[in-house]
């Protein structure tokens, strides 16, 4: 499978999320949805991930990794399996909007993509020492704040407060 970067999508006239009605588009908008496109999906570094593919063109083309990385990391955001992802997914505009896949004619996932990605994660880091992913989530700790709109010295203070360890401290 070739890596193919998806850095870039067009908007057709069949896209699903032009052709909803004003109100669901709405909803979307003022749902998680619109802040995850616009914040956190266009600031995953997919070319990272580059080293995962073949580097022959005349292979296969890979799902679009960017697509991939933002579905994982929604299926933390809302605690989901596999299988509730790919549901979300494949019935959910929010979910399509989210991760800029309105204009696919069919969702660019199926039941196996996500083990696929982990099996290719997991040989890589095998192979090399390196936890791609985990360099993606570090590099992109600003962009959580942001997304999350979090004060970094309260996160801190709380994750020390409720801390078993923090709790035994004298004050």
């Amino acid at each position: 499978m070739a890596f193919k970067p998806n850095e870039y999508q067009q908007i057709t006239m069949e896209d699903r999320f032009l052709n909803l009605d004003e109100r669901t588009k709405k909803f979307v908008l003022n749902s998680w949805a619109k802040g995850f496109a616009e914040i956190i999906f266009p600031a995953i570094n997919e070319k990272r991930f580059s080293v995962l593919y073949s580097d022959n063109p005349a292979s296969r083309p890979n799902s679009p990794v960017n697509a991939i990385i933002g579905a994982l990391i929604l299926k933390e955001m809302f605690n989901l399996t596999d299988d509730e992802l790919l549901a979300s997914i494949l019935c959910d505009v929010r979910f399509q909007y989210a991760l800029h896949t309105t204009s696919f004619k069919s969702q660019p996932f199926s039941d196996r993509t996500f083990s696929r990605f982990r099996e290719r994660l997991y040989l890589y880091n095998l192979e090399t020492g390196r936890d791609l992913l985990h360099e993606e989530m570090e590099a992109m700790a600003n962009v959580f704040v942001k997304y999350f709109d979090i004060n970094p010295s309260v996160k801190i203070w709380t994750a020390l407060w409720y801390h078993p360890v923090a709790k035994k401290c004298p004050d």
